[in-house]
């Protein structure tokens, strides 16, 4: 057996893929390639982890301004989903700010003139929260909180940006024009 493992060590270079994954796995040729060894992928990059420890330094180490805004809104939460009535998560903080969803979106930036406004929020249960911010507003208008929903877009309105009308639902524009006092 040394014969061979000598004799096709020497011709492992010659030798058809087949013959080789064969030799190999019957333990007469050494493993050609070794495995990567696996790295979990980081959960934040070095770049945006420098730039979070900056903004942060920057602000001397104090909340932001959005994670004072739900610390308010979880205190003054009623602690129950308002389109199914189930009870939500008040005491701790990671769980409990995933009850609170924006009525109009913060983020990739689309409204932040009321990103931190006073009526741009509603609590919804996890799943209602990920079905209002994954859906239209046609389909949204058919939610059981819809009239809560209307009305606070309502307050809102006055203080969003111009340039941020376009994701104002058409609906409650139409409402707000019929319904003006003139």
């Amino acid at each position: 057996m040394y014969i061979v493992f000598l004799k096709y060590n020497f011709l492992s270079e010659n030798l058809p893929y087949s013959e080789r994954l064969r030799l190999i796995k019957l333990g007469l040729l050494p493993k050609e390639a070794v495995a990567k060894k696996k790295q979990p992928i980081k959960k934040v990059s070095d770049k945006k982890k420098a730039e979070l420890e900056a903004e942060k330094k920057e602000r001397g180490g104090q909340e932001t301004e959005l994670t004072k805004w739900f610390r308010h809104k979880i205190k003054i939460s009623s602690g129950v989903c308002a389109e199914c009535g189930c009870k939500v998560e008040t005491s701790v903080f990671k769980y409990a700010v995933m009850t609170v969803a924006h009525l109009l979106p913060k983020r990739d930036n689309m409204c932040p003139s009321v990103k931190t406004h006073p009526l741009n929020y509603i609590i919804l249960c996890p799943d209602h929260h990920h079905q209002y911010d994954n859906s239209t507003w046609e389909e949204k208008e058919k939610m059981g909180c819809w009239p809560v929903i209307q009305e606070r877009l309502i307050m809102i309105y006055p203080d969003l940006h111009p340039s941020e009308h376009r994701h104002f639902p058409e609906s409650v524009l139409k409402y707000i024009e019929n319904n003006q006092s003139i």
